[in-house]
């Protein structure tokens, strides 16, 4: 009997271990109104953690001036920009953010990095960007990411903000927030049932 528990616990345990590789090998689909793409957020995590702690010790160590984030005052994500997002601006909201971070961000934190890991890294985060982009681009042709003027009104907040600092304080701001937009991804694939996220 206790033999049969064990070998059923390992079945258990193989197959929790398998599902948690297939989803994050295939991503998840993430529901952003009438758009569905599929997201790998725990390689965004992971690349996000990297940059983060490379961050503190480039400034710990070598560059406090290049890395420190020295505005703590100012806020470009705010917490109710991306709470206040409707469902169906949701995808054009995300377009427009990806491309934020894609021509305005990654650049200049590049540029600004003193390790090659932390400009690999980098480098890494921007083209996992511009491939979900690339899919929202597709929802966009297909009439299925609506842009609405609020979504026009965060994003000119969300850029306001970011130009009252210099690039590379900008850069440094945007991607230390990078955290926020993650969790808020998070939040389409916890939210979506699986009827939702059939097709």
């Amino acid at each position: 009997m206790m033999k049969m528990m064990n070998m059923m616990m390992a079945v258990m345990k193989v197959c929790v271990l398998l599902f948690c590789v297939c989803d994050v090998s295939s991503g998840r689909r993430l529901r952003l109104g009438s758009c569905t793409v599929r997201v790998h957020t725990h390689e965004l995590w992971q690349h996000f953690h990297t940059i983060r702690q490379s961050t503190v010790r480039t400034h710990t160590h070598t560059h406090p001036h290049v890395k420190q984030d020295n505005h703590m005052g100012t806020k470009l994500l705010k917490t109710d920009i991306m709470k206040d997002v409707q469902a169906l601006e949701s995808c054009c909201f995300l377009r427009h953010l990806l491309r934020f971070y894609v021509e305005r961000v990654f650049g200049s934190h590049a540029a600004a990095a003193s390790q090659a890991s932390q400009k690999r890294t980098t480098g890494v985060l921007a083209n996992a960007f511009l491939s979900i982009k690339k899919d929202l681009r597709q929802c966009h042709a297909q009439m299925h990411c609506q842009c609405g003027e609020q979504t026009q009104i965060k994003m000119e907040a969300i850029l306001t903000s970011f130009e009252k600092l210099d690039s590379t304080a900008a850069a440094v701001k945007a991607v230390g927030e990078l955290g926020s937009v993650l969790e808020w991804l998070d939040s389409f694939h916890r939210e979506a049932s699986p009827e939702a996220v059939q097709g």
